[in-house]
């Protein structure tokens, strides 16, 4: 395929462009490479291959299984490009194998909107090229639903869809070409590889570094300026290189190593920049992984159930950030797709399994409805609520010996969950029957009730009129209230108040467990930015912590569910859709590192706005301050010679102490203060 030439001509002091044709993406050495989709069998692998690729070294390698089940389910070749220039059509290699399996392109524009054109169906074996004409109709969704490629434009994935349940086979992809507009420039693309995986850096001496690569699309050598900047976790930049005259041909990359000139832990984001392109890449430099322990209080909402993540590396990332537990769904759905056939996905047996091995506790839902009881809604009957049971002892008889906590559904409160309404009474039926098989198949289980979106107490009433407090060994919620602090939003006053219900039906010994809450980072109304979010969660955990009858907090959720900045579904996460890591994931491991085995002790009162919250084990006391808004001063009176305080990105420094007291300004990051001795308000 003939890269066309482009050139360049002075009118009037402009430079004009002709239409060219540009390989995109070759998968020679992709920047970003990643497996996507829906309903994700575990099996389905992508990896770069030198077999028989199109042109060049290697392609991109498919191997897919798609399952018998309903609804949406296909794969994605990611590998993310962003266009400036008016593209006309997209052309992609690829070697089908006959199964009449259907390929299609997507693409993502600067409004949010998803769009979708179908290449081809896979009724021919070897190497053919499917093309797409990207002005002719095409499917689009999300953003501002115009249906227009609103630029710039970001390729997204090649998107392999199950027209043939059950199949199973291999397919690859090369040679990604589009013709487009454009000028030599917009045809180089630069970033940042960091020396680590995904970013992730520990202990002073593993100072961050990696590479600034740069490739093109052109067979021409191309001469380009590049920027790459740091910035820190507030976004403000701290550093800044420049490559005013960057050399760079068709598959010959400028490589060249970059040490991150930063001297304190934290998130930073390296933006490199040729023309207007920039492309972010996130990295953490943390002292050193955070502990669990068996009464940790830490948890972190996952989403293996629904076939995301890796095992076990999604794992070990979570375990070093120090979350001891993890939230998760086994769906009924997925296990018994026949009628009285439970079959269990090696995928679930392979995450349970890592989990008990890395040390971290599961807390599993049992939930959703199965279209062969009930005609698919919530449980309700008699043979609905037994099938459910069933279901349920089913998932203890096979992970009993790792999971030992259950939660009984999922917001009940919410339609989009308990279909075809929102019922009490039913859902206290179920949860009364789902209890009393637990107990009788692991009498040590713990099971969980209620968990409603919010801290529903009309919901949670009417359970507890119907005795279901009794059916229960701790009572979840949901407490929300993004993008409102936990402070302003009185997060206290509405736990005291659930404590006072559960008081007032003679079960106020039950347990508080938060099993979710959360602030998304989405660039749209409702979000706030990673380091505002990060503080939020730190702060919400410290609030919680608090409080006697609050025994576990899941913060939702450890990974991005998406790429779409506009989606508050999708940026929930403490670590990207890719697996790099946001700010959350900083602030939630030096959170846990410093609380490791501490509880609560007192609050210190230092005035309106300040928070200071003492923590101890048999060892040390903490203090953990915080403004709830804006800045202010504190003074301490404390014994001994010097403290140390450490940030939320766990910086740590000596303060000494003049006159018996030490000042510090407080800010609404929280920060730690440890080796005080006894401190005293003044």
């Amino acid at each position: 395929m003939k890269i066309g030439w482009l050139w360049f001509a002075l009118l009037m002091g402009i430079a004009s462009v002709e239409a060219v044709t540009v390989v995109l993406e070759d998968f020679e050495a992709p920047a970003q490479f990643r497996l996507g989709g829906i309903k994700v069998n575990p099996q389905s692998q992508l990896q770069l291959s030198i077999k028989q690729p199109f042109e060049g070294e290697r392609c991109a390698e498919l191997l897919y299984l798609f399952e018998r089940a309903e609804g949406l389910q296909y794969l994605e070749v990611i590998s993310p490009h962003r266009l400036r220039a008016k593209v006309h059509r997209i052309s992609v290699a690829v070697r089908g194998d006959g199964s009449g399996n259907f390929v299609r392109v997507r693409f993502v524009d600067s409004k949010g909107e998803w769009h979708q054109w179908d290449l081809g169906k896979l009724d021919f074996y070897g190497w053919k090229v499917l093309s797409a004409n990207l002005e002719a109709p095409h499917g689009f969704w999300h953003g501002d639903g115009n249906g227009q490629l609103d630029y710039p434009i970001t390729f997204f994935s090649i998107v392999l869809d199950s027209l043939v349940r059950p199949s199973e086979g291999v397919v690859a992809f090369d040679a990604v070409t589009v013709e487009t507009d454009g000028r030599a420039e917009d045809f180089v693309e630069a970033f940042f590889e960091p020396k680590k995986s995904l970013g992730y850096f520990w202990g002073k001496n593993d100072v961050p570094s990696g590479k600034l690569i740069v490739t093109s699309g052109n067979k021409e050598l191309t001469t380009v300026a590049v920027t790459l900047k740091v910035l820190d976790r507030k976004e403000t930049p701290i550093m800044e290189l420049k490559h005013p005259a960057v050399k760079v041909a068709y598959r010959k990359p400028f490589d060249r190593p970059i040490q991150l000139r930063v001297n304190r832990f934290g998130v930073y984001f390296v933006e490199v920049q040729v023309g207007e392109t920039v492309r972010r890449q996130s990295i953490c430099w943390l002292p050193e992984p955070a502990p669990i322990w068996d009464d940790s209080p830490f948890g972190v909402a996952m989403h293996f159930g629904q076939f995301k993540h890796k095992v076990p590396d999604t794992l070990e990332l979570l375990k070093g950030m120090g979350a001891a537990w993890i939230r998760d769904e086994l769906y009924w759905s997925n296990i018994e797709q026949e009628k009285g056939k439970f079959v269990f996905p090696d995928y679930y047996d392979r995450y349970m399994q890592a989990a008990a091995k890395l040390g971290i506790r599961p807390l599993i839902i049992f939930d959703y409805g199965n279209k062969h009881y009930d005609s698919g809604v919530a449980p309700y009957t008699p043979d609905g609520i037994s099938a459910f049971v069933r279901y349920c002892r089913e998932l203890i008889n096979r992970y009993g010996k790792i999971c030992k906590h259950w939660e009984v559904w999922n917001e009940p409160n919410l339609r989009q969950f308990w279909k075809p309404e929102p019922n009490p009474e039913h859902y206290t039926n179920l949860l009364k029957a789902v209890y009393q098989a637990v107990k009788a198949t692991d009498p040590k289980a713990t099971v969980v009730g209620v968990c409603t979106a919010g801290t529903d107490l009309r919901f949670i009433e009417e359970v507890l009129k119907r005795d279901g407090g009794k059916f229960m060994d701790a009572i979840s919620v949901h407490p929300y209230r993004y993008p409102r602090s936990p402070e302003e939003s009185d997060f206290l006053g509405e736990m005291q108040r659930l404590k006072g219900l559960l008081d007032k039906y003679g079960v106020g010994h039950l347990k508080v467990w938060l099993t979710e809450f959360g602030y998304p980072t989405h660039i749209t109304k409702g979000g706030v930015p990673q380091h505002r979010s990060a503080a939020l969660i730190a702060r919400t955990y410290l609030l919680a912590l608090s409080l006697p009858f609050v025994e576990r907090v899941f913060v939702y959720d450890f990974q991005d569910d998406g790429d779409d900045p506009n989606y508050n579904e999708a940026n929930f996460g403490l670590i990207r859709l890719d697996g790099s890591p946001k700010v959350g994931y900083a602030a939630y491991c030096t959170m846990a590192r410093m609380l490791y085995r501490k509880r609560f002790v007192r609050r210190l009162d230092v005035g309106d706005g300040v928070f200071c919250f003492e923590f101890s084990d048999d060892k040390e006391g903490l203090l953990a301050v915080w403004m709830a808004k804006g800045e202010s001063k504190l003074t301490l009176k404390v014994k001994g010679k010097r403290v140390t305080v450490t940030d939320l990105m766990g910086n740590s420094q000596t303060v000494y102490v003049s006159g018996g007291h030490i000042s510090l300004t407080i800010t609404e990051e929280p920060m730690f203060i440890t080796d005080y001795g006894e401190a005293m308000l003044q």
